[in-house]
């Protein structure tokens, strides 16, 4: 709880994103890349692991895509 995330991810492919869910959740992102973009700032809220799930949006499912994913917590 209260550690610092940048989290951020760039790919050739404009159809992958990423969401972040808080620990125990399955389904609720507190953070989606589809809507925010590919660039999260900000302090966690609960203590636990995170989860990042990548995807790629509805009308890319059928492509590939190279990404890099990258994570600084403080």
């Amino acid at each position: 709880e209260g550690q610092y995330l940048n989290i951020s991810m760039a790919s050739q492919n404009g159809g992958i994103y990423f969401n972040i869910m808080e620990p125990g959740e399955k389904y609720v992102a507190i953070y989606n890349g589809s809507i925010n973009g590919n660039q999260f700032e900000g302090k966690t809220a609960k203590s636990g692991d995170y989860r990042i799930r990548v995807y790629l949006m509805k009308g890319a499912q059928n492509t590939t895509a190279n990404y890099r994913l990258e994570m600084i917590v403080d």
